[in-house]
């Protein structure tokens, strides 16, 4: 069932373009081949059943290569077009947004998120809802606890689900279940990851633009990536086109709310409604997007150069931050290691699915990579796996077009 493709692709010439057309490419088997024995699928218990790479080099230099199920029910093969849910590395996305709306003059880092809701009620029952910034927002600063940690949220999403209810909540209502929490630390002071950063950043982004998020994701973010703009789409639906069957081991809350198992139906529709991730997640990809998307970012077709080196730099301002060590930045960690130098990534999660996808700054490549299974490979190792082998053939991915 493996697939591979490696090929120059063209905005106006080849987008989406099938794998056979690009199987008539010249293909780098040493790359290839060296990629492909990383993530074969290996079948058996906690093992995923299919799995999606894509690497973008220089320019519009892609390499994809595929193997497995999408959906082992009906036999169908993972390939280039099929799409995963994105999980947090949706995250980046928004963020690029945020940082789109700064470059057009609309919102300010240093703006206080407080200035867009006032009057209104709900917003002032959140911790730090006075002093919180979109600065505090962006890099998991506000104080704000995960909503997975939750009681509020644990018992409204397994009694509305228990009761065949919608769990389709909307920004206003995932943020009202820390409603009177106690912060965690004073904005600034602390870091915490917690996708309800990101929920504010989105509300505050379609004020500012005033566009619904995907709308605004849409005009200032997706219109500039050079290519596969169209295979990210919004994941605020059952019904996503090209979406792989999902495979999540899960816990006792997973089993509790039925998302353990075969998280879509056996036509392809998600068991339960995903708009609740929004935007700390909220995007269904196939791995040559969200790879694309990376490198236009960090090479500036996204933002400005200097913007992005302000996403960069960001991560030294965290908390405790130590030169050489990981901090999470503008939207993505910012890693240092031996061998692959620094690098900008996001992993994801959604029940059945994981991704991961970095940006190698100091060799100038992305690597995206996807499974429809939240208990299969180790995507971040899998991630420094590929990065290291593409940076050892640097040639296959540097050299002219083919």
């Amino acid at each position: 069932m493996r697939r591979e493709i490696f090929g120059v692709f063209v905005l106006m010439v080849a987008v989406g373009g099938s794998s056979e057309s690009a199987k008539a490419q010249p293909a780098r088997t040493d790359i290839t081949a060296a990629v492909s024995e990383i993530v074969e699928v290996r079948r058996g218990y906690l093992k995923a059943p299919g799995v999606s790479v894509a690497i973008a080099g220089p320019g519009d230099r892609l390499l994809v290569v595929t193997d497995g199920s999408a959906d082992p029910d009906a036999g169908t093969p993972v390939t280039p077009e099929t799409r995963f849910m994105s999980g947090s590395t949706g995250k980046t996305f928004a963020a690029a947004l945020i940082l789109r709306l700064v470059e057009e003059g609309l919102v300010d880092l240093d703006d206080r998120a407080a200035e867009y809701f006032e009057g209104e009620d709900w917003y002032g029952l959140l911790p730090n809802a006075q002093t919180v910034t979109i600065r505090h927002l962006l890099q998991h600063q506000a104080g704000f606890p995960q909503f997975l940690e939750v009681g509020a949220f644990q018992r409204s999403f397994l009694f509305d689900r228990l009761a065949g209810r919608a769990t389709d909540y909307s920004p206003q209502k995932m943020l009202s279940f820390i409603a009177g929490h106690d912060e965690l630390f004073e904005a600034g002071e602390g870091h915490h990851y917690s996708d309800l950063n990101y929920h504010l950043l989105g509300l505050i982004a379609e004020r500012a633009a005033g566009a619904d998020y995907y709308e605004a994701l849409d005009a200032y973010v997706l219109t500039r990536m050079t290519d596969y703009a169209d295979e990210v789409i919004a994941a605020n639906t059952v019904h996503i086109d090209q979406l792989a069957a999902g495979y999540s081991k899960g816990d006792l809350f997973g089993r509790l709310t039925g998302t353990n198992g075969r998280t879509t139906t056996q036509s392809g529709a998600l068991r339960f409604d995903p708009s609740l991730e929004y935007t700390g997640g909220g995007l269904a990809v196939t791995p040559r997007a969200l790879a694309r998307f990376y490198a236009d970012l960090a090479e500036g077709r996204i933002v400005h150069p200097d913007t992005f080196a302000v996403m960069v730099e960001a991560a030294a301002d965290q908390p405790g931050w130590a030169p050489g060590e990981t901090a999470y930045g503008f939207g993505f960690y910012v890693t240092e290691r031996e061998g692959l130098g620094r690098y900008i990534s996001h992993s994801g999660f959604f029940p059945g699915y994981t991704s991961n996808v970095g940006y190698f700054l100091d060799h100038g490549f992305a690597v995206a990579i996807q499974q429809n299974s939240d208990h299969g490979q180790d995507l971040f190792v899998r991630l420094r796996e590929i990065g290291q082998i593409v940076i050892d053939h640097s040639p296959a991915m540097t050299e002219g077009s083919q």
